[in-house]
């Protein structure tokens, strides 16, 4: 939910610019893309949520929070697997286009790995908290969990996101993998995507 300290923030929906759902992905990495805008037939696929060029967070010690909180339906309950993960994507990255199945150049920063649905419908949550030191180097850690009992205790993001050119390519981008049996009912809806200053 945002609050006074949110900086950005993508929430699900129908509407134009919202996050779509993704249904049925299967075992093909997918990332989370925005729904068209119906009045100009453009704008939606994968759009990073960005946290700007302010001048506040490189080298000033300053935490970012990226949650990324969905739900799914559909899957099969003590078979399927649910594997959320959180990138970071440099702007050149971005300015060259994304698609939804590729992490071409992304730098992953949080992967729940595969967990078990315990469940044919669940939740899940990834929060992880970084700061950008002024060469450009990201540190953290993350924490999720999948379905409530697959947890993820808090774990150091990789030591391989460095010599980033500042805050320009402080942009995030969240994709899901299914495993096991997937029934083509199978929905993964990301319900919040946002950036918080902690």
């Amino acid at each position: 939910m945002a609050n006074a300290s949110t900086i950005r923030r993508q929430v699900s929906g129908t509407q134009q610019l919202t996050l779509a759902p993704i249904s049925n992905p299967g075992t093909t990495e997918t990332n989370f893309a925005l729904n068209n805008n119906a009045l100009t037939l453009s704008g939606g696929g994968v759009i990073p949520l960005s946290a700007g060029v302010t001048g506040l967070y490189a080298g000033t010690g300053q935490v970012l929070h990226i949650r990324a909180n969905g739900v799914y339906s559909g899957v099969t309950g003590g078979t399927s697997t649910v594997d959320v993960k959180v990138y970071e994507v440099p702007a050149a990255v971005v300015a060259a286009g994304l698609s939804q199945t590729s992490q071409a150049s992304f730098n992953k920063l949080a992967d729940t790995g595969p967990k078990g649905a315990a469940n044919a419908a669940g939740s899940f949550a990834v929060d992880v908290r970084i700061q950008l030191d002024a060469s450009g180097n990201l540190s953290g850690e993350f924490q999720a969990y999948v379905d409530g009992a697959a947890v993820v205790a808090p774990t150091v993001i990789s030591s391989s996101v460095t010599g980033l050119a500042g805050e320009v390519d402080l942009n995030f981008v969240a994709s899901v993998t299914l495993g096991g049996a997937e029934p083509s009912t199978s929905v993964i809806t990301l319900t919040e995507f946002a950036i918080d200053l902690e």
